[in-house]
């Protein structure tokens, strides 16, 4: 038996429709509870699906906050392979030096007692995963769980830190009236590489980094940096000195790194790739905590009262971070599945993966004449004016009984079902959790169906599971959507689209309601859903089930 969400009674949804459709007529309530005076029947719109190739999606943070960022290489054979990478600008920091302004000078200069040399050790650009605490170790220590990993941990993949040579505006050069944006296959110019080799090859216990220090002596010693002032497991990139010392340490006095403007425009951003074949992705948290380290070490040297030669102080470990700050983008280079869906099936994956198009067919007449010849919707096939053998939701809505008010078909329920393939996707918990479905408008814009701001609670596409907790199905209430168009409110015949869920998808934010969805998705996941053919899939296949009363 399939788990369930919010299902509301006959009774209460006639009731919630007619109010909200048909407000001249009286005597609501009793007509509805005691239904004497009206007929309820369910019937099966007949739809066709098509899948939908996306080439990119919006995948910046100008305006909106991007909560994930998804770096690796992800293959699963069934899906387009995602190879995830990102740009990013960088903040300035702040108070840079590489030695002291007046340092003292031996012999000559007795009023300055001390003086300073500094050495740069190592350049890390840091990245923290996103993770769960999940305890403490026996020493006390936090132990961690990394959160969304896809794909195989052990397969290493290669990673690149480029400089980039594109300036990412946050306005747009054509019309800096207006918000500039990036898709997520923009094409950068690459510059200086700037890392050493490295693989991504994600760990929880990567909580700790050990820098090699260096006394003005040229001995060394060790240090130990971890994430702050949150504790954590984060990816370690090692960038090559000599390069990072000549592109910032060795400038810091310059004009480029005097303001925040002049050093973004100096230093365009990195641009972080990921490539392979397989691997493993994972999300990261680049809000905060990510930056650009130069860890350097300043050995003191000081002239003691009533000596005239420098003795050493002390060593004072070092950092300055440059934060990932300003605006990024992801980028997800895609290629086609290795592994074609089963006949009858359609793909749904994120980012810029596939999403499908719904077309509402309508009422099979044929059909419900061999099934069910005594169907009461069989006394309105006159209605099928283009002859084309479907009551079609334009067809319905031109239902209307003329001796009482022009009252028509009232819509109880409308609910639309995708059943998971569950032999190509027998785990939970790598599928998207929820999918959305939305429509467009005159315009061709996609908008929100108002079923997912006025009856939110009800509305669904949340990912199910049946009993021994397997991937069922994606639900959706679509009535209040459906009632429009059959009442004649709405003249929308638009297909549906059907997409994995983002969090920029939710309709209202803050209290404020934006109809429009916007083209953002970083969520990778991808799964494979049962069609609309019922020789190959039966009670499972994809149809929208529809409630209605008439007037007897």
């Amino acid at each position: 038996m399939m788990k369930k969400i919010g299902v509301l009674s006959l009774s209460i949804l006639c009731l919630t429709t007619l109010i909200s459709c048909e407000e001249d007529f009286s005597d609501i309530a009793t007509n509805i509870v005691d239904n004497n005076k009206f007929l309820t029947n369910q019937i099966d719109l007949e739809i066709e699906i098509e899948e939908v190739d996306l080439e990119s999606v919006r995948a910046d943070n100008i305006g909106t906050t991007i909560s994930e960022y998804w770096l690796g290489v992800y293959n699963s054979g069934d899906y387009k392979k995602i190879e995830g990478s990102f740009i990013s600008q960088l903040g300035l920091a702040s108070n840079l030096k590489t030695k002291d302004v007046s340092p003292a000078e031996n012999e000559t200069v007795q009023s300055l007692k001390i003086d300073s040399t500094f050495i740069l050790d190592q350049v890390i650009l840091k990245l923290p995963y996103t993770a769960t605490n999940i305890g403490f170790y026996d020493d006390r220590q936090p132990k961690f769980k990394l959160d969304s990993i896809l794909g195989d941990t052990l397969k290493p993949v290669n990673l690149t830190v480029y400089q980039s040579e594109t300036f990412l505006n946050s306005l747009d050069p054509n019309d800096p009236s207006q918000s500039n944006s990036f898709p997520s296959n923009y094409n950068y110019l690459q510059g200086n590489i700037l890392s050493e080799e490295v693989f991504l090859e994600p760990r929880a216990v990567d909580t700790m980094l050990v820098v090699t220090r260096h006394h003005a002596n040229g001995s060394t010693f060790k240090t130990e940096e971890k994430l702050e002032p949150v504790t954590g497991p984060f990816l370690a990139i090692p960038l090559q000195i000599e390069t990072m010392k000549e592109l910032f340490w060795d400038k810091f006095y310059d004009t480029e790194f005097s303001s925040e403007e002049l050093f973004k425009d100096y230093f365009r951003g990195i641009i972080v790739k990921a490539q392979g074949e397989d691997g493993s992705m994972v999300p990261l948290t680049l809000l905060g905590q990510a930056s650009v380290d130069f860890y350097y070490t300043i050995t003191r040297q000081e002239i003691k009262e009533g000596e005239d030669v420098l003795t050493h102080k002390d060593t004072v470990p070092s950092k300055y971070s440059f934060p990932l700050a300003g605006v990024k983008n992801s980028i997800y280079a895609m290629s086609p599945a290795t592994t074609p869906p089963p006949d009858n099936n359609f793909l749904i994956q994120g980012t810029a993966g596939t999403m499908a198009s719904i077309k509402i067919k309508g009422v099979s007449l044929e059909k419900i004449k061999q099934e069910d010849s005594e169907n009461p919707i069989l006394i309105h096939q006159d209605k099928d004016s283009n002859q084309d053998g479907y009551l079609d939701l334009q067809e319905l809505a031109s239902i209307k009984d003329e001796t009482n008010n022009n009252l028509g078909l009232l819509v109880n329920d409308a609910m639309l079902n995708f059943y998971v393939n569950q032999t190509v996707n027998p785990n939970s918990y790598i599928l998207p959790q929820n999918l959305l479905l939305y429509t467009t408008d005159a315009e061709d814009s996609p908008i929100q169906l108002s079923d997912t701001y006025r009856e939110p609670d009800y509305y669904g596409g949340n990912l199910l599971l049946d009993e021994q907790d397997n991937p069922e199905n994606y639900s959706f209430r679509i009535t209040d959507h459906i009632a429009n168009v059959i009442n004649g409110n709405s003249s929308d015949n638009n297909p549906l689209i059907l997409k994995v869920y983002n969090p920029t998808d939710d309709p209202t934010t803050n209290g404020v309601l934006n109809i429009n969805v916007s083209t953002y998705n970083w969520n990778p996941r991808g799964v494979t859903l049962l069609n609309n053919d019922e020789q190959s899939h039966g009670t499972k296949r994809a149809v929208l089930r529809l409630t209605y009363s008439e007037r007897k």
